[in-house]
């Protein structure tokens, strides 16, 4: 997956992997956060919030970060998965690739 730095709310990309998604709102301020910059932190912030997540269907879900002193979305991507019915797989027979975006 990629993350375009100059659009920061856009997540796009193919790929064959769990999706992680790591949001930590709660407690935000008890500690400062490490100078050590890493690839996989794109952002922080010492705001509280959450995420509000939405399944439409099999196929779509919806992720929205929200900030608790506003409830306004801060930013938000979906992640799509073309549905197959699990009883018609067999091992390696549905595709591993997820799109996000």
């Amino acid at each position: 997956s990629t993350c375009v730095r100059e659009a920061a709310h856009q997540y796009t990309g193919p790929f064959e992997a769990t999706t992680h998604v790591v949001v930590g709102g709660g407690g935000s301020a008890l500690a400062k956060f490490t100078p050590l910059r890493t690839r996989w932190s794109y952002y922080q912030d010492y705001d509280f919030g959450f995420v509000k997540l939405t399944a439409f269907n099999q196929s779509t879900l919806l992720l929205e970060y929200k900030k608790s002193r506003d409830g306004v979305v801060y930013d938000y991507f979906t992640i799509t998965r073309d549905y197959r019915d699990i009883l018609d797989c067999a091992v390696d027979s549905c595709s591993k690739t997820s799109m996000s975006s």
